[in-house]
């Protein structure tokens, strides 16, 4: 047992317990106990006896839904320190004039700071797990700086290291040596997956290559690891988006992992909102899942991701999102929200996805396309005790009649949250990070924010919002 860990057993009580299990169990009245950082039992709180609560530390949990800790599947931790830059520009000019510049410039002094506050930002919103794709060329101390922070935190990173075409065997032989020194550190906490674009993008601009995907896709095999990969994004423009690649290169991005032989559960697809008919097809075929980022998809302008039809052709889809340097929040609530509205408005039906729908894509679908359904995304006994305790009796959720309804539409507050029995935030407030530290990282975040965009080549339409003839000058 972790020194972490509780050494009495943790008693959340008097809530509205949501499982989130394979039958959607509910207790109005419930109760989640936890031993040893597992979850011993859930149910009604009137079948508690006085020898299982014995010595219990109890966390009163009335007025508030219970839930699995949010499971944000698709991240970029060291976006935090570039907030709200970018406004009004198209992915194409985003990535050309915000994303390459600042990622050439930073260090793993800002990429540490960065992570930092991701994971606070994080905790504070109710996300214990993340998967964290890395978009920059990282090297073992940029990973140790990605990667200390969260285990200070004490949240969970599924870490998925890019693997780049140049000096192939050195990548590949990197990405294995990093998967060896971090994979099952902070006693499971953290896991590492690899990083293989497929996308047009990626692949017109020399950072991805057949032979990388396929003798990366040969070692994540061997690792037994997740692979994350950016898909059918953008937007559908001729001249510089989506279509223009997949006209020259004569396949959709699907198609083309499909045509090298790789696609198969293992590979988390990051947006693909330009998905075929066909890719619909291939997707559902190989089993691979989808992570979803409605509100970064929409700040971009990229287009709304079909998630209902993925979700009825059998594809699992998760929510994640994105970088806050692409939209501004990682809020995993918000994207349930706005999941349901975007899907709502593209198929107008008002039942395309119900707000139980949207939570299970923040927790047990989520914690299925990240290979950890065993341990994580639901309240049952034996699973890891990763708890978000949101509180519904507030005016801006009152008068509430369903608590899920109630805390994806109107945003509950959140009051606890417990990754493997330990309360990381308590009463609303960090339990591992004082208010004066929390000071310090922010003044710091922006003291190496500005530094950096300094040094960055940064078109100045892109530092803040432009208006479109601004923006349209630049690449």
């Amino acid at each position: 047992m972790s020194a972490d860990l509780p050494a009495s057993p943790v008693l959340v009580e008097g809530g509205t317990v949501v499982t989130m299990d394979a039958a959607r169990s509910r207790y109005d009245d419930g109760y989640v106990l936890v031993r040893d950082g597992e979850i011993a039992a859930v149910g009604p709180r009137s079948e508690l006896t006085a020898d299982e609560v014995a010595g219990a530390i109890r966390i009163d949990a009335a007025g508030c839904v219970i839930v699995p800790g949010l499971i944000n599947t698709h991240q970029h931790h060291w976006y935090n320190l570039f907030k709200g830059l970018g406004g009004g520009m198209r992915l194409e000019q985003w990535i050309q004039n915000l994303l390459r510049p600042t990622a050439e410039a930073i260090t793993p002094v800002e990429i540490e700071i960065a992570s930092r506050l991701a994971c606070l930002e994080m905790l504070l919103t109710g996300t214990t797990t993340c998967l964290n794709h890395s978009v920059t060329a990282s090297d073992h101390e940029t990973v140790a700086a990605t990667l200390s922070p969260v285990l200070h935190s004490g949240t969970r990173q599924l870490f998925a290291k890019e693997v780049r075409p140049h000096d192939l065997e050195h990548q590949l032989a990197l990405a294995e040596e990093v998967h060896r020194r971090w994979h099952g550190a902070g006693e499971g906490r953290i896991t590492v997956g690899l990083v293989l674009e497929s996308t047009a993008h990626w692949v017109a601009m020399g950072t991805s290559s057949e032979e990388l995907i396929a003798r990366g896709n040969e070692l994540a095999i061997r690792l037994g690891c997740r692979i994350s990969d950016h898909v059918a994004g953008g937007t559908m423009s001729r001249e510089s988006g989506y279509l223009r690649f997949v006209l020259e290169m004569g396949r959709t991005d699907i198609e083309f992992l499909q045509q090298l032989g790789v696609l198969d559960r293992r590979w988390v697809l990051a947006h693909a909102i330009h998905a075929r008919d066909r890719d619909i097809e291939l997707i559902a075929t190989a089993g691979a899942s989808v992570a979803h980022t409605p509100t970064s998809e929409s700040s971009r302008g990229g287009g709304i991701t079909p998630v209902k039809r993925f979700r009825d052709a059998g594809i699992l889809v998760s929510l994640g999102s994105d970088g806050p340097m692409v939209d501004t929040s990682v809020d995993m609530v918000e994207q349930m929200k706005a999941v349901i509205l975007f899907q709502n408005q593209l198929h107008r039906d008002p039942l395309a996805l119900t707000p139980e729908d949207a939570l299970a894509m923040a927790t047990s679908d989520a914690a299925e396309a990240l290979g950890l359904a065993d341990s994580l995304g639901s309240l049952e006994p034996g699973k890891r005790a990763d708890i978000a305790v949101f509180d519904l009796e507030n005016p801006a959720c009152a008068v509430w009649h369903d608590p899920v309804v109630a805390l994806v539409h109107s945003h509950g507050r959140l009051r606890s949250l417990l990754v493997e029995g330990e309360e990381l935030v308590r009463d609303g407030a960090l339990t591992r990070t004082t208010a004066d530290e929390v000071g310090e990282i922010l003044a710091e975040a922006r003291r190496r924010a500005d530094e950096l965009l300094q040094r960055a080549d940064v078109p100045a339409a892109a530092r803040r919002a432009e208006g479109r003839a601004a923006l349209d000058a630049i690449v």
